[in-house]
């Protein structure tokens, strides 16, 4: 009866209103405490821009990085409160505790502090520039150091920032630039030029490129040479005039009068080379001296050798050449030549070009004769195939001695020149059979005995004997 009872307070329970709508209050609440969403915002302390690519840490654990917007929505409970972190390479970084009901908060970064170093050097002597001035600026906030004693000024500046540097100090050019801090401490350089400096450039005449190890004299005296970019740069007085010289072994000697003003800070001069000249030799393979050679010079036809296998080029000077010597029946000869100092002789042989010489070997009935040796100028070629060939490689224009030798045939000859132009080309060798005088001899020996036997039947025939009849009365 009790449980009866219970039963219908617990139905009458839930048909009040009142507790409905309680109990529908509670199931609201709990529904938003699961949907708050935090939106972080991330930016810069010094200029307010957003920061993008910010690492987010949600109550110690990682949770992502920010958008190209800065931002980042944290998703949670809503039931407590979020430990937020931030970090970002080059800011210090930053973390708070943000109440459980907000939906938004804003992040300034502070970029780190680093440790910017500029050293400072003479760019003629390399040595350090100490006591310069050099002032970095960023918006509308500088600093000003003076270089130490091993030409470094040192500043305080923030991470991620650029800056920029003016650079000055006696006796030398101002110099100003920008400097684009990064998130470590920084080393930059600069090399300072001296306001008396003056460079002299040298370049090659015909190509334009820098010549070294050019002497250079200033009123007579020798003040050094250029370096292997062509430069030499010296101390001298403006608003004065020099007669500069400059002098190199196979180059011509030039010379000039030049005042040198307080704008100039570099000459730049150009030099000839002198005609040195060299000579060219041409001989064939058997050191015999070749005419009509064409001689090609850097790819330019310049000449043809004489009788004695010679050309001279007078007009040549000081480099490299690359030769090219053709000529008929001949393998082209390309080399590369250096003329220097002096007039030198170059020589080069040409050999003749190659072809293939197939000999095909028959016998006098035009069969043809495998395993036959060849001989090519008494040399062994070796024997012919099945189809009584042998194929051999000769020198155009050159006559060659072809024989051939076989067991029962008679050695064959014959002369061959290929002509200059064919690849390829054939001679047909004949050969006799020799008379078999073994059967000869034998054959005559057994005639000879055959006479000789019916000789002797003959002779045996005409001493048949006699036979005498005697009378009975003989008897």
């Amino acid at each position: 009866m009790s449980s009866n009872m219970g039963m219908a307070r617990y139905f009458s329970m839930y048909r009040n209103p009142r507790f409905l709508f309680a109990l529908l209050c509670i199931i609201f609440l709990c529904g938003m405490a699961q949907a708050t969403d935090l939106l972080l915002t991330v930016q810069d302390s010094a200029d307010n821009t957003s920061i993008p690519s910010a690492t987010i840490y949600v109550n110690g654990a990682n949770a992502g990085r920010t958008n190209n917007s800065g931002q980042f929505i944290v998703s949670h409970s809503g039931a407590n409160d979020q430990l937020i972190g931030v970090s970002m390479s080059g800011y210090k970084p930053w973390e708070q505790t943000v109440n459980k009901s907000a939906t938004s908060a804003l992040v300034i970064l502070n970029r780190m502090n680093l440790t910017l170093s500029v050293a400072l050097f003479n760019s003629d002597t390399l040595a350090p520039v100490s006591g310069a001035t050099a002032t970095i600026s960023t918006q509308n906030v500088s600093q000003v150091a003076i270089s130490d004693s091993s030409g470094v000024a040192y500043f305080n500046v923030k991470a991620t920032t650029v800056y920029s540097i003016d650079i000055e100090v006696p006796n030398y050019q101002t110099r100003s630039g920008t400097i684009n801090m990064g998130t470590e401490d920084s080393v930059v350089q600069y090399w300072l030029l001296s306001e008396q400096r003056f460079s002299i450039l040298v370049k090659d005449k015909d190509t334009k490129l820098p010549v070294d190890a050019v002497e250079v004299y200033v009123d007579g005296t020798l003040i050094g040479t250029t370096d292997n970019r062509g430069v030499l740069v010296t101390s001298l007085s403006r608003g004065k005039e020099y007669y500069l010289e400059f002098k190199k072994s196979g180059y011509i000697a030039s010379s000039e009068s030049r005042l040198i003003s307080d704008a100039d800070a570099l000459y730049s001069v150009e030099i000839s080379k002198a005609p040195i000249g060299t000579y060219i030799y041409v001989f064939d393979e058997n050191k015999n001296p070749l005419d009509g050679v064409d001689v090609y010079v850097n790819g330019t036809l310049s000449g043809l050798t004489n009788t004695y296998g010679r050309i001279s080029f007078p007009k040549l000077v000081s480099g490299a050449y690359r030769i090219d010597l053709k000529k008929t029946g001949y393998v082209v000869n390309s080399s590369t030549i250096l003329v220097l100092t002096q007039a030198e002789d170059h020589t080069f042989n040409l050999y003749y070009e190659n072809a293939v010489l197939t000999i095909n070997v028959l016998d006098s009935g035009k069969n043809v004769l495998p395993n036959a040796t060849v001989f090519l100028n008494g040399t062994d070629m070796g024997l012919t195939d099945n189809q009584g060939q042998i194929a051999a490689t000769v020198n155009f224009t050159q006559s060659y001695n072809v024989s051939a030798e076989k067991e029962g045939y008679r050695t064959g000859f014959v002369q061959k020149m290929v002509p200059a132009g064919n690849a390829t080309d054939s001679v047909t060798l004949t050969m006799e059979k020799n008379f078999d005088w073994g059967f000869i001899t034998t054959l005559t020996l057994g005639i000879i005995g055959i006479l000789i036997l019916f000789g002797l039947v003959r002779i045996f025939a005409h001493k048949r004997p006699r036979y005498v009849v005697k009378r009975k009365d003989e008897i």
